[in-house]
This record gives C-alpha cells, structure tokens and sequence, in this order.
C-alpha cells in the first residue's frame, strides 16, 4: 500500500512554532513565580574563630650549649634523649670496642624495661581525672605520630608509638582491666643474666660542668655565636649564622650536647613594616611549621625598627624546652602578631543596611537583622563581631546565620 504524506502549510507551522514559544514563555513564569516563593536559604551556625596577622619567615635557633667531649675509643650517650642532668652528673662512657659498647647498651637498657614493667605493673586504680588526662596525651601523640610519619620523621614517629601503647596500657590499668607483665619480666631477668656486666664495663666517663637538658643531637652550630650576645648580634651576624644553619647536618652519631640554659632565642629577620603591632617585651605565639608546635616567646629586640629601616632582626626568647625543641636549629615559623575572634561568614553573607553592615539570622523562619563590625577580612571571608553590648541587635552565638538567599529582609517569612 501506498504511504501518503502529510503537508503541512506555512501558515500551520507558523501556528505551531507560536504556540510552542507561548509555552515556554509560560513556562518559564510559573518557573520565576515558584522560585520567588519557595526561596531556598542556607543557614550557617554563629560558632567562634580565631584568625591572626601573622609574619611568616625562617629562624635561626640559638642556645647556650655545648657538645660533649669526646673520648677516645667509642663514645655513647650515659643519659637519655631529653633527660635533665646535674652538675657533675654522667652524661657520657667510653668503651674500648663497640661490641662492649653495644653489649653495655643492651644491659643498661633490659634495666630500664624490667624497672619500667615492674613499676607499671604495681600501679593502682587512678580517679576519673587521671583517666581523662591519659586520654588527652593519647589523643596528643596520636596526632603527633601522624604529623611525624607524615614528614618522615621515623624516630620521632617511633617514639610516640610507643608513647601511645604505654599511655594505652596504663589506661587499661586504671579502668581496672588486668594486665599480665609476668612474662615479659621473666624474660627480661632472663636475658640480664646472660649478659657479662664486667666485660663491658665503660672504661671512662664525660660529666656535665653544669646543670641542664640532655639532648643526642648535634649539628656543629652549638658555638656559632656567643649566647651571652645574642640581643646584641647584628644582621650580619644573622646571616652567617643562617648560612652555618643551612649547612648542618644533624647526628645522633657522638655524645650528644648539654643545653645549660632553658631560655633559647628563635633570631629572624623581617619586613619593618610587619613588626608595627609587635612592641619589645610583649608575649606574641610562635608557630614551628614542621611539628606544628605552638611555643609562647617573648620579643626580646627588633620591634622598634628605626622608621628609615626596611628590615629588622627580630629576637624572640622562649623557655619552653622538650627532645623536639632541643633538636631544632632552622625552622620556618609563623609569628602571630595580632589576634580577631568572631564569627566567621562568607563575605556574601554580609549586607549593607542603612548604612551599617550586617547579616540576617533565621529566627523561627524569620530573617532578623543582626547588626556588626568586621574585626578581619580574609580570602573571601570576614571575621564578624558578636555578643557586644555596645552594638544593639548583634549576633548571638549560635544564631543561624542566612549565607545563600535571595531576597532576604528584615522580617520576611520563609516557608
């Protein structure tokens, strides 16, 4: 059978292209009418932040150290990694052969573990403080394990490995779980016996001629510059010292050093124009970049640069000292100088309302004005006052903030 074809004629499809643009047209109405009553917002938790105007730069580390001798034949470390040490005290042994040497290390350190198991296994059930404390430190060197793993740092990601399993241990004990050390006691009295002490005796020894914080690391920088002058040293002298940092090389391999003072100086040099809000004498923050340490310093000079200067050395002083501390000679830091606390809101969220700026809070799906300052203006955000009595109608904390909305009024209803 013949198929017939259907002709339409011009007027028709002009009658069709017409109708389908009035559908559209339509179309895109009840589109705009819908959207403009059923608006979608996000709101945002008011919460608390801190922001800072920080200097970023590298730091030269300086102490009043000084690394221990020498002897002749094989030089080990008598005291532990971040040990404090009396005047007088061991700090050093030497040994004729480094088999004496390592077969005296082993001895000395199956007495620690036996002492450490024995004691460990004799403590009693703490009180709740106890318990909450462990679980702050475990949860502090899990996340310092993580940041030491993720810069490579195998021995100090080992060392809180083992912090975190004695800190676990010491948990289970304490909620009164049993936990048997019989065995690994045994075993460690087994091992000591076998070992002959009087073979391997040290055959000398290095004393400490101060008090101080025993540290195996050394780098060949512990006599870069007279400690006594460091608040009197110059740029020039910064910069030799920075060019001496750059070259060492850290090593556990000889006797370690004694850091006799427990007040160090982080010495930088910085823009002029970035000391303006720091004054001599003032406590400021100091970030180490590599551990993500937070140290507070105290700014010792270099804050007062002369008004023609376009840098300044800048000398913090700290007295906080650990085994992390006590290794470091060149670091980036950040030194926050000044600190904003507020809400944090997309700069969008801001409004400008009869001249004053502010955003809207959703009240009972009610937008109210809240009225506040910008303390701080970021990347894209702003850091916002709240909870001042000076300003009539600010934010709350906890108020919901609207972030994304459009046509947003004081007193609009949203459904």
């Amino acid at each position: 059978m013949a198929e017939t074809k259907i002709r339409l004629s011009k007027s028709s499809k002009q009658k069709i292209l017409i109708a389908v643009i009035v559908l559209l047209i339509i179309g895109f109405v009840v589109g705009e009418c819908v959207s403009v009553l059923s608006v979608s917002i996000e709101t945002q938790t008011a919460m608390t932040t801190t922001v800072y105007d920080t200097i970023e730069t590298r730091a030269v580390v300086i102490r009043d150290e000084k690394a221990v001798e020498v002897l002749s034949g094989i030089t080990i470390p008598a005291v532990a990694d971040g040990e404090k040490v009396n005047a007088g005290g061991e700090i050093a042994m030497s040994f004729s052969s480094a088999e004496s040497a390592e077969q005296y290390s082993n001895f000395r350190a199956l007495e620690e573990k036996h002492k450490y198991y024995t004691d460990l296994g004799s403590t009693s059930v703490g009180n709740v403080t106890d318990i909450e404390l462990l679980e702050r430190n475990i949860l502090s060197d899990v996340n310092s394990y993580i940041r030491s793993a993720g810069r490579k740092d195998i021995s100090a990601a080992e060392d809180f490995a083992l912090e975190v399993n004695d800190d676990l241990t010491r948990r289970a004990i304490l909620v009164g779980e049993t936990v048997d050390f019989s065995q690994v006691i045994s075993d460690t009295e087994s091992k000591i016996s076998q070992i002959d002490v009087s073979s391997c005796k040290p055959t000398g020894y290095v004393t400490a001629d101060k008090a101080g914080f025993y540290s195996k690391y050394t780098d060949g920088c512990e006599n870069m510059i007279d400690y006594s002058k460091v608040k009197d040293m110059s740029i020039e002298d910064f910069n030799e010292c920075l060019t001496n940092a750059v070259s060492a090389k850290g090593s556990a391999a000889n006797g370690g050093k004694v850091i006799n003072s427990f007040i160090w100086y982080f010495a930088c040099v910085v823009s002029a124009e970035d000391v303006a809000g720091l004054r001599n004498g003032y406590n400021t923050q100091v970030v180490v970049k590599s551990t993500d340490k937070e140290l507070k310093c105290t700014v010792v000079r270099g804050a007062d640069a002369a008004l023609s200067a376009d840098q300044t050395l800048l000398i913090l002083s700290c007295n906080e000292m650990d085994k992390s501390i006590s290794s470091m000679r060149l670091e980036d830091i950040e030194i926050r100088v000044k600190s904003y606390t507020g809400i944090k809101v997309n700069s969008s969220a801001v409004h400008d309302r009869d001249g004053e700026k502010g955003v809207y809070a959703l009240v009972s799906n009610i937008a109210k004005w809240r009225r506040a300052d910008i303390l701080y203006t970021g990347d894209g955000y702003v850091i916002l006052s709240y909870d001042d009595p000076d300003i009539k109608n600010g934010i709350k904390l906890y108020d919901k903030i609207i972030i994304r909305g459009r046509d947003v009024y004081d007193g609009r209803v949203f459904a």
